[in-house]
Protein backbone atom coordinates (compact mmCIF):
# COMPACT_ATOMS: atom_id res chain seq x y z
CA UNK A 1 0.00 0.00 0.00
CA UNK A 2 2.76 1.93 0.57
CA UNK A 3 4.44 1.66 -2.79
CA UNK A 4 1.18 2.45 -3.90
CA UNK A 5 1.16 5.81 -2.18
CA UNK A 6 4.39 6.58 -3.35
CA UNK A 7 3.75 5.71 -6.82
CA UNK A 8 0.93 8.03 -7.15
CA UNK A 9 2.29 11.16 -5.35
CA UNK A 10 5.01 10.14 -7.90
CA UNK A 11 2.68 10.37 -10.55
CA UNK A 12 0.70 13.71 -9.20
CA UNK A 13 4.17 15.54 -8.88
CA UNK A 14 5.50 14.42 -12.40
CA UNK A 15 2.00 15.76 -13.80
CA UNK A 16 2.74 18.94 -12.15
CA UNK A 17 6.05 19.17 -13.03
CA UNK A 18 5.15 18.72 -16.80
CA UNK A 19 2.30 21.86 -16.96
CA UNK A 20 4.75 24.32 -15.30
CA UNK A 21 7.25 23.02 -18.15
CA UNK A 22 4.33 23.49 -20.48
CA UNK A 23 3.77 26.83 -19.68
CA UNK A 24 7.45 27.45 -19.99
CA UNK A 25 7.60 26.30 -23.14
CA UNK A 26 7.19 29.11 -26.16
CA UNK A 27 4.54 27.88 -28.61
CA UNK A 28 4.36 28.34 -32.47
CA UNK A 29 2.03 30.99 -32.38
CA UNK A 30 4.83 33.22 -29.91
CA UNK A 31 7.21 32.51 -32.69
CA UNK A 32 5.09 33.39 -35.16
CA UNK A 33 4.10 36.77 -33.88
CA UNK A 34 7.97 37.39 -32.86
CA UNK A 35 8.75 36.68 -36.44
CA UNK A 36 6.02 39.02 -37.55
CA UNK A 37 7.18 41.85 -35.01
CA UNK A 38 10.47 41.27 -36.21
CA UNK A 39 9.95 41.58 -39.91
CA UNK A 40 8.53 44.93 -39.42
CA UNK A 41 11.23 46.14 -37.04
CA UNK A 42 13.24 45.21 -40.12
CA UNK A 43 11.37 46.71 -42.98
CA UNK A 44 11.39 49.75 -40.71
CA UNK A 45 15.17 49.63 -40.15
CA UNK A 46 15.71 49.31 -44.00
CA UNK A 47 13.26 52.09 -44.59
CA UNK A 48 15.84 54.25 -42.97
CA UNK A 49 18.26 53.19 -45.37
CA UNK A 50 16.64 53.79 -48.37
CA UNK A 51 15.22 57.40 -47.42
CA UNK A 52 19.00 58.28 -46.72
CA UNK A 53 20.40 57.43 -50.44
CA UNK A 54 17.27 59.50 -51.96
CA UNK A 55 18.64 62.19 -49.69
CA UNK A 56 22.05 61.80 -50.77
CA UNK A 57 21.07 61.26 -54.43
CA UNK A 58 19.05 64.32 -54.20
CA UNK A 59 21.49 66.64 -52.53
CA UNK A 60 23.70 68.49 -54.98
CA UNK A 61 27.52 67.65 -54.84
CA UNK A 62 27.17 64.93 -52.73
CA UNK A 63 28.13 61.29 -53.06
CA UNK A 64 27.69 58.32 -50.96
CA UNK A 65 31.38 57.86 -50.37
CA UNK A 66 31.53 61.94 -48.89
CA UNK A 67 28.10 60.78 -46.83
CA UNK A 68 30.33 58.09 -45.36
CA UNK A 69 33.10 60.21 -44.35
CA UNK A 70 31.01 62.59 -42.80
CA UNK A 71 29.01 60.36 -41.08
CA UNK A 72 32.06 59.07 -39.77
CA UNK A 73 32.53 62.12 -37.72
CA UNK A 74 29.53 61.73 -35.69
CA UNK A 75 28.99 65.44 -35.55
CA UNK A 76 32.43 66.18 -34.52
CA UNK A 77 33.42 69.40 -35.30
CA UNK A 78 37.03 68.92 -34.93
CA UNK A 79 36.77 66.16 -37.21
CA UNK A 80 34.86 68.13 -39.26
CA UNK A 81 37.30 70.50 -39.66
CA UNK A 82 39.88 67.90 -40.26
CA UNK A 83 37.78 66.43 -43.24
CA UNK A 84 37.39 70.17 -44.65
CA UNK A 85 33.36 69.52 -44.44
CA UNK A 86 31.64 72.62 -45.61
CA UNK A 87 28.93 74.15 -44.30
CA UNK A 88 26.61 72.69 -46.39
CA UNK A 89 28.08 69.31 -45.76
CA UNK A 90 27.33 70.09 -42.00
CA UNK A 91 23.69 70.75 -42.40
CA UNK A 92 23.27 68.00 -44.56
CA UNK A 93 24.79 65.90 -42.18
CA UNK A 94 22.96 67.50 -39.40
CA UNK A 95 19.81 66.67 -41.07
CA UNK A 96 20.37 63.01 -41.83
CA UNK A 97 21.04 62.57 -38.09
CA UNK A 98 17.71 64.15 -37.11
CA UNK A 99 16.31 61.53 -39.58
CA UNK A 100 18.09 58.73 -38.26
CA UNK A 101 17.67 59.66 -34.55
CA UNK A 102 13.90 60.19 -35.45
CA UNK A 103 12.87 57.25 -37.24
CA UNK A 104 15.03 54.99 -34.75
CA UNK A 105 13.17 56.21 -31.87
CA UNK A 106 9.61 55.47 -33.94
CA UNK A 107 10.90 52.08 -34.74
CA UNK A 108 11.76 51.47 -30.63
CA UNK A 109 8.42 52.82 -29.69
CA UNK A 110 6.51 50.75 -32.14
CA UNK A 111 8.94 47.74 -31.15
CA UNK A 112 7.97 48.33 -27.78
CA UNK A 113 4.67 48.34 -28.18
CA UNK A 114 3.77 45.42 -30.26
CA UNK A 115 6.43 43.33 -28.09
CA UNK A 116 3.69 43.97 -25.33
CA UNK A 117 0.54 44.25 -27.19
CA UNK A 118 0.59 41.55 -29.75
CA UNK A 119 3.19 39.05 -28.56
CA UNK A 120 1.76 39.07 -25.05
CA UNK A 121 2.25 38.99 -21.36
CA UNK A 122 2.99 42.45 -21.23
CA UNK A 123 6.41 42.01 -23.71
CA UNK A 124 7.74 38.93 -21.24
CA UNK A 125 7.30 36.16 -24.23
CA UNK A 126 8.98 38.61 -26.36
CA UNK A 127 12.23 39.09 -23.82
CA UNK A 128 12.02 34.93 -23.14
CA UNK A 129 11.78 34.33 -27.31
CA UNK A 130 14.58 36.75 -27.85
CA UNK A 131 16.43 35.48 -24.60
CA UNK A 132 16.38 31.91 -25.67
CA UNK A 133 16.73 32.63 -29.28
CA UNK A 134 20.19 33.50 -28.28
CA UNK A 135 21.34 30.00 -26.94
CA UNK A 136 18.54 27.22 -27.61
CA UNK A 137 19.46 25.91 -30.68
CA UNK A 138 16.59 23.68 -31.09
CA UNK A 139 13.96 27.09 -30.78
CA UNK A 140 16.16 29.09 -33.05
CA UNK A 141 15.33 26.20 -35.75
CA UNK A 142 11.89 26.33 -35.24
CA UNK A 143 12.28 30.26 -35.43
CA UNK A 144 13.77 30.28 -38.43
CA UNK A 145 11.03 27.85 -39.99
CA UNK A 146 8.50 30.13 -38.75
CA UNK A 147 10.25 33.16 -40.01
CA UNK A 148 10.76 31.48 -43.68
CA UNK A 149 6.96 30.81 -43.50
CA UNK A 150 6.38 34.62 -42.70
CA UNK A 151 8.70 36.04 -45.44
CA UNK A 152 7.16 33.64 -47.45
CA UNK A 153 10.67 32.18 -48.23
CA UNK A 154 9.49 28.59 -48.20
Amino acid sequence: MKGFKFLMIAMVISLAGNTVMAQDEISDNNLRKYAVLSQAIDYMKKDISIELNKMIKAQEGMTGKRYKELAATKGDEAKLTAIEAKSYEKQFLALTTKLKEDRTASIKKVNSELATKMVGDKGKIYKKIKAALKTDEALKARYEAILAQVSGKE
